[in-house]
């Protein structure tokens, strides 16, 4: 049995909604924590399940499969593989 490689392009189309991405994606990881700490008394192995499952999703964008840029540098990107 083969395995199937997937590619995955990111095209940012402007800094300013890369911005609101980036802050939309901090409050709902600031919410996670405010919820632990607020409703179930601040469990500490919560607050790393969270900081994992942060670092997993920074570590999976370091991969040659996974592109992020603007729509020329993409074609481009796509053209070598």
């Amino acid at each position: 049995m083969s395995k199937e490689q997937k590619l995955v392009v990111i095209v940012h189309e402007s800094v300013v909604v890369s911005l609101i991405k980036d802050f939309g994606t901090f409050l709902l990881f600031a919410g996670l924590l405010y919820f632990n700490h607020k409703y179930l008394d601040g469990n500490v192995l919560i607050d790393l399940l969270f900081i994992i499952v942060v670092i997993m999703a920074l570590l999976g964008r370091v991969s040659t499969l996974v592109f992020a840029g603007n729509k020329k540098d993409a074609i481009k990107w796509l053209e070598n593989k």
